[in-house]
C-alpha cells in the first residue's frame, strides 16, 4: 500500500499578501465605480452630462459640438421683457444690443458640475441698446401735460439703465426681465401764448402720426405745439389737421425777458435754470435761444461764471449711476458739466439731467459750431 505524501503548509506571508492584493483590487473597483457615478461624462473632452445653457442642452458634447449647438440655437433671439410696474413691452436680446460670447460660455460649462444650468456669457453694444430704448420711448414715455388737473409725465432714465447694463450685464439679464428706470415729470408752466411773431411752418397730420413724433420731426418741444395751436388734448389729432409749428424750433421770449449777458463784447452763453432756457449773445445782443433740461433736484447744474474749456463732437459720459456713450456736440464748461445734445429724451423745458445742460441734438450742433473754446458761460 502506497504511503500518502504529507503536504507542506502555506506560509503565512503568502496568505496575507494575497488578501492584501485582493483588497486593493476591490478598493480600486469601488473608486472607479464612484468616479463614474459622480463624474459620468467628464472623461475625455466631453462636457459634464446634463449641462444646459439658457434651455439648450449641451451636456456630454465636445466643446466644438457644443459651440455649434449654441450657434444654431439663436440665443440672442430669446425674448427680453421690459417692465415698468404693470406695463410691459417685449423685445429680443439681439435687438437690445446683446450678444453671446460662445467660447467664454463653453469655458464656464466645462468648469460646471453635472446637471448645471449655465447662464450665457453676454456682451453688449450699448450704442445699439440706447438706440433701441430711444426707439421704444414713443411707446413707453408718458408726456407731461398741463391742465386742470395736470397730467404727470413719466420718462425713461436711459443713462441709469445703460450704467446698470455696463456694470452687471449677466445679472441684469439672467431672468429675461429688465426693470426700466423711470422719472416722474411734472408739467411745465405754460409759456406766454399769442406773443410769437416769427416765421411758422404748417404741418398736415398724416396717418399714424402722434404729436410727440411730429415734435421730434421738427426738433421742437411738444408743449410749444400744444400752446400755439391751443390743443385741449394732445392725444386727439386727426388726419389732415393743420398744426402751426414755430420756426427754428420754438417760441423765443423777447429780449426784455432774457437774462443779461455776462459781457457786451464778443460771444456769451447764459443758462437760466428758472426758465430752463439757454441764450446766445453776440456783442450784448440776443441772437438765439432754446429750451433746455438742466439738472434734477438731486443733481443740480452748477451755478456761476465759467468758460468753455474743451469741445468734442462726441464723448462718452459716466457717473456714479449712469453711462452714456457718444454724447453728441459736447462743450464742457466746468469739470464734468457741459452743454450737449440729447438723444434719450425729448422733454426739454424741465429739469431732466444729471447736471449737464441738455439740448436737442440739432440745437446742440448750432451752439457747438457757434461757440469757440473760451466762450463765457453763465449759469443762473
Amino acid at each position: 500500500m502506497a504511503r500518502r505524501r504529507r503536504q507542506r503548509p502555506i506560509p503565512w506571508w503568502v496568505i496575507g499578501g494575497g488578501v492584501m492584493a485582493a483588497g486593493l483590487v476591490l478598493l480600486l473597483v469601488v473608486v472607479a465605480v464612484l468616479m463614474l457615478v459622480v463624474y459620468p461624462s467628464s472623461s475625455g473632452d466631453q462636457l459634464p452630462s446634463g449641462v444646459v445653457v439658457a434651455g439648450v442642452s449641451i451636456g456630454g458634447q465636445s466643446p466644438e459640438a457644443a459651440a455649434q449647438t449654441l450657434e444654431e440655437s439663436n440665443l440672442t433671439g430669446q425674448p427680453l421683457l421690459l417692465v415698468d410696474g404693470t406695463r410691459q413691452w417685449t423685445t429680443t436680446l439681439g435687438n437690445f444690443g446683446v450678444r453671446v460670447d460662445i467660447p467664454a460660455t463653453i469655458q464656464v460649462a466645462e468648469d460646471a458640475g453635472s446637471g448645471a444650468d449655465v447662464t450665457p456669457w453676454y456682451t453688449i453694444d450699448l450704442n445699439q441698446t440706447q438706440t433701441a430704448l430711444v426707439g421704444l420711448s414713443e411707446q413707453i414715455n408718458i408726456d407731461a401735460v398741463p391742465g386742470n388737473p395736470p397730467q404727470m409725465g413719466r420718462v425713461m432714465e436711459v443713462p441709469v439703465m445703460l450704467n446698470r447694463l455696463y456694470q452687471n450685464l449677466s445679472g441684469e439679464l439672467a431672468d429675461g426681465v429688465f426693470e426700466l428706470n423711470m422719472i416722474d415729470v411734472a408739467p411745465p408752466e405754460p409759456e406766454e401764448t399769442n406773443t410769437y411773431t416769427g416765421q411758422t411752418t404748417v404741418h398736415v397730420v398724416e396717418q399714424g402720426q402722434e404729436l410727440a413724433l411730429i415734435a421730434r420731426l421738427y426738433g421742437v418741444d411738444m408743449q410749444d405745439i400744444v400752446e400755439m395751436n391751443e390743443l385741449s388734448d394732445p392725444d386727439l389729432l386727426f388726419v389732415g389737421q393743420e398744426l402751426t409749428i414755430p420756426a427754428g424750433g420754438m417760441y423765443e421770449p423777447p429780449a426784455s425777458q432774457a437774462p443779461a449777458p455776462s459781457t457786451s463784447v464778443g460771444k456769451a452763453i447764459v443758462v437760466a435754470t428758472d426758465q430752463q432756457r439757454v441764450f446766445a449773445y453776440e456783442n450784448g445782443q440776443l441772437v438765439h435761444s432754446h429750451l433746455v433740461s438742466t439738472g434734477l433736484p438731486d443733481t443740480p447744474t452748477v451755478l456761476g461764471d465759467f468758460k468753455i474749456y474743451v469741445k468734442y463732437t462726441a464723448d462718452d459720459m459716466s457717473g456714479p449711476d449712469y453711462y452714456l456713450p457718444s454724447v453728441p456736440y459736447t462743450m464742457y464748461f466746468h469739470q464734468g458739466y457741459g452743454i450737449h445734445g440729447t438723444y434719450w429724451h425729448n422733454s426739454f423745458g424741465r429739469p431732466m439731467s444729471h447736471g449737464c445742460v441738455n439740448l436737442p441734438t440739432p440745437e446742440a450742433e448750432w451752439f457747438f459750431n457757434w461757440a469757440e473754446v473760451g466762450t463765457p458761460v453763465r449759469v443762473v
